[in-house]
């Protein structure tokens, strides 16, 4: 992704301990040392939460990146670019919210993507987390009064752990044209521990 819109690749990062973001700026002669997105009235040594992981979309559609990320307690926040999309700046940590009133969140250390999944037009969310679990919050088209979008409650499309169609944890998802069907499919990485081993895997979904 191009997150300060300068024509190069940029690699984001999230941390396990504090669960800052790290952002590598690309350039033409590779990328640059890392440094933590700064979020505007944070203490980075004083953040209580793990293993960030982070996306990016507009949320509040002003024509900038803002910053979605998880945790390892499930919750789904958000980061409203308060800069703009040659030189952002993020605001503080404040959790995305359901139609319901209550926030998104999933079991355990999230992995949240922002995708227009059901290509209706309207941003959605679709949420890795720990027990190879994929859940779907369809955006519901609504804003609520800060002007961020809202969802409707999540329904799986993987089930977890207890359906074993993944084996393993640490689920990071992606969406792509696969098959090239005109359609997003499902990709899933995990970890799974085969003996005194822990090997990677990636799953391919294909939407039907």
């Amino acid at each position: 992704m191009d997150l300060n819109g300068d024509g190069h690749v940029d690699v984001i990062s999230g941390r396990y301990s504090p669960g800052v973001v790290t952002f590598f700026a690309g350039s033409t002669s590779g990328f640059k040392k890392g440094a933590p997105i700064e979020e505007i009235g944070v203490d980075h040594n004083e953040m209580r939460t793990w293993m960030a992981c982070a996306n990016f979309a507009d949320l509040d559609g002003d024509g900038d990146l803002d910053m979605v990320v998880g945790n390892v307690s499930g919750d789904v926040f958000y980061n409203l670019n308060t800069g703009d999309a040659k030189k952002p700046k993020f605001g503080l940590r404040r959790p995305l919210m359901l139609s319901t009133g209550k926030p998104v969140k999933v079991n355990h250390k999230s992995d949240p993507l922002p995708v227009d999944w059901d290509g209706d037009g309207v941003l959605d969310l679709v949420v890795g987390d720990e027990w190879a679990g994929v859940t779907f919050f369809r955006g519901t088209g609504q804003r609520d009064g800060d002007g961020l979008p809202t969802f409707e409650p999540g329904v799986p499309i993987v089930p977890g752990k207890e359906k074993n169609l993944v084996p393993g944890f640490r689920v990071r998802v992606e969406t792509a044209d696969w098959n090239n069907d005109g359609k997003l499919d499902l990709l899933v990485g995990n970890c799974e521990q085969v003996g005194d081993k822990l090997i990677g895997n990636v799953y391919v979904f294909l939407r039907k």
